[in-house]
Parts: structure tokens; C-alpha cells; sequence
């Protein structure tokens, strides 16, 4: 399994495309929307929700990063990251909006501990998890591959990193909502 583990705002919609152009089955918020993860909300990890899926990238994957390491073991780790001023200005207009559903608030109350935009609270929810993942993973660096897909990193980095050879396509920049071309998207639910 392959995880995006970056907060949203870092590439991690064009990181689900990649995937996508990779050939993985991979998942993104809107999907885990439709799953749920109500387990996973409670600590219990043992519903493999992401059935059927090779990857998955966004939040709320960010937050339970340790737990799937364990769910799913042998795993490949990806931490988008981006500088931290313009992920602040991108979120601000993000989250200063109400989420629109239970499952958004569940998600921005694990990931921030509020369900508005706090630029302090964010900044520093930002820079513990990029030095959490980057401590966790210390000792299996084969396992964390942290990319700056907003900064210009693409297939170059992602590639070897999986094993592949880059295709001869441009990495893909997409924005939040973006959906799969409608021949190769995969169901909600499998």
C-alpha cells in the first residue's frame, strides 16, 4: 500500500493523480468520505476500509500515519510538503469555510483540533507533523519518501522511490476536486 501522508493544501490531489497514472488504484478525501472510517476515528484499525485500493493520499491519512504503518506493513510512506507561508495562505482560504459534512469536521477536529482556520494553530500543527513523520520513519528511510510536488518535484523523485520508470507524461498539478478521467475512475465504494 502506498500512503500520501502530507496535510491537505501540499500536492496531495496531484499526488492521487500520479498514482492514478502510475496505475495504482488509489484513493483520495472524497473517497474516504464515502468509506467513512468511522473506525478509525474510534482507534480501531482493524476494518481495512481502503480494500481494493493500492494507494490513498489526504487527510485524514495524515493523522493515523503510525497506525497504518502498523495496519498495513510494508507499506511505502509519501509526506508532501510545501513552504509553510504559501500552505498557510492556500489553507487559510481552505478552512476558513464551515465543512461541509460530519465526516470534514471529524477530519479537520483529528488533524487541527478545531474545524476553522487558526494560522497560529495551524502553523504549528504543520511544522510537529512534517518532524514527526521525518523522526517516526528515522530508521527506514526506504520507507518515507518526502516530496515538494508544489515546489517542482514530480516523477523524477516519485518513481524511483516505487520502483518505476517515470512515464513520458507531465506530473500532473491538479486541484482539490479533481476526479479521475471517467474511464479509469474506480467506484466509491468497491
Amino acid at each position: 500500500m502506498i500512503f500520501g501522508i502530507g496535510l491537505s493544501k501540499t500536492g496531495t490531489t496531484s499526488l492521487f493523480a500520479a498514482l492514478d497514472e502510475l496505475g495504482y488504484r488509489a484513493a483520495t478525501f472524497r473517497h474516504m468520505r464515502v468509506l467513512g472510517l468511522d473506525g478509525w476515528f474510534r482507534g480501531d484499525f482493524t476494518t481495512d476500509y481502503l480494500a481494493g485500493y493500492d494507494a490513498a493520499t489526504d487527510l485524514p491519512l495524515a493523522t493515523f500515519y503510525p497506525e497504518l504503518d502498523e495496519r498495513y506493513p510494508g507499506s511505502k510512506f509519501i509526506l508532501t510538503v510545501r513552504d509553510s507561508t504559501t500552505w498557510l495562505e492556500s489553507s487559510r482560504k481552505h478552512y476558513s469555510r464551515e465543512p461541509a459534512s460530519s465526516f470534514g469536521r471529524d477530519v479537520r477536529l483529528a488533524t487541527f483540533g478545531t474545524t476553522g482556520y487558526d494560522a497560529r494553530r495551524f502553523r504549528s500543527v504543520y511544522e510537529r507533523h512534517e518532524r514527526e513523520v521525518r523522526t517516526y520513519f528515522a530508521s527506514r528511510p526506504e520507507a518515507l519518501l518526502v516530496l515538494d510536488i508544489i515546489g517542482g518535484e514530480g516523477w523524477n523523485e516519485l518513481c524511483p522511490f516505487l520502483g518505476l520508470e517515470p512515464p513520458d507524461v507531465q506530473f500532473p498539478h491538479v486541484k482539490p476536486g479533481y476526479r479521475l478521467p471517467r474511464e479509469r475512475e474506480l467506484p466509491d465504494r468497491l
